[in-house]
């Protein structure tokens, strides 16, 4: 069972679009995989098409077997779930308090064999961040090639290294992935060419395109794996779960 996790150091990097598509490409491979929605905008279920009726999640549940949701694109998830201010302070006190829990809670999956559990994450420094880092043993940072991505990622790199330090932490691999990537955009070849050379050792070996038909699909309530296998942005996270799968 390989935990990974997907983490930004800013927002609106399309994380969960690239968490949810991933996730059902490495289905694709017959893997067995497990998102776990760790982020209170809950947006998880939008993707694997839960009912939007639907409250349940894991601040109330919890993570275990009986509350695990069955997408119909052949991925499995726990959502976050539809909360209360309250609830979700009371909750984040909780995590705060038991750095571990989602490891631990993890432990009691084990028996199901999954063979991949993506943790999609808030960006920045959340009480969340430690828990996904604890129990993942690899983290995919997910940037932009923006002025804004290269200066939050040397924040988030030295957070991340601060973590490891912590006997606890079980993270071993750490790789940056290029997202929405532009190529007809001059900003974007230069910040990817100063991302390679400052941290080229962590990048991962592609990039996923900016692809017009990653909204549309979901707009269609599909992923663009399905709603198109030949999109440019379907082709690089294949790429993506292909190199995943040979890093086991």
């Amino acid at each position: 069972m390989q935990v990974i996790s997907l983490i930004s150091g800013k927002g609106g990097v399309g994380k969960t679009t690239l968490t949810s598509n991933l996730a059902i490409a490495l289905s694709q491979r017959n893997k067995r995989v497990l998102v776990i929605d760790l982020d209170p905008q809950n947006a998880v279920r939008h993707h694997l098409g839960m009912d939007p009726n639907d409250d349940a999640g894991l601040v109330r549940e919890g993570i275990f077997p009986e509350v695990i949701f069955e997408s119909p694109f052949g991925v499995d998830f726990i959502p976050f779930g539809r909360v209360t201010a309250e609830e979700l302070l009371e909750f984040e006190a909780g995590l705060e308090a038991r750095p571990t829990w989602v490891a631990t809670a993890l432990q009691g999956l084990q028996s199901i064999g999954y063979d991949y559990i993506l943790l999609d994450t808030p960006p920045g420094a959340t009480v969340y961040l430690p828990q996904a880092l604890n129990a993942a043993a690899r983290a995919l940072i997910v940037v932009l090639t923006d002025a804004a991505s290269y200066s939050s990622l040397r924040k988030i790199l030295k957070l991340l290294a601060e973590y490891k330090k912590d006997p606890a932490n079980r993270m071993a691999t750490t790789h940056i992935l290029l997202n929405q990537m532009q190529e007809d955009s001059e900003l974007a070849q230069q910040v990817r060419a100063a991302m390679m050379d400052s941290y080229g050792s962590k990048m991962a070996p592609m990039v996923i395109h900016r692809d017009a038909l990653v909204p549309e699909a979901l707009a269609y309530e599909r992923s663009v794996l399905q709603y198109d296998p030949d999109a440019q942005a379907s082709r690089d996270i294949q790429h993506l779960a292909d190199w995943l799968a040979s890093r086991n």
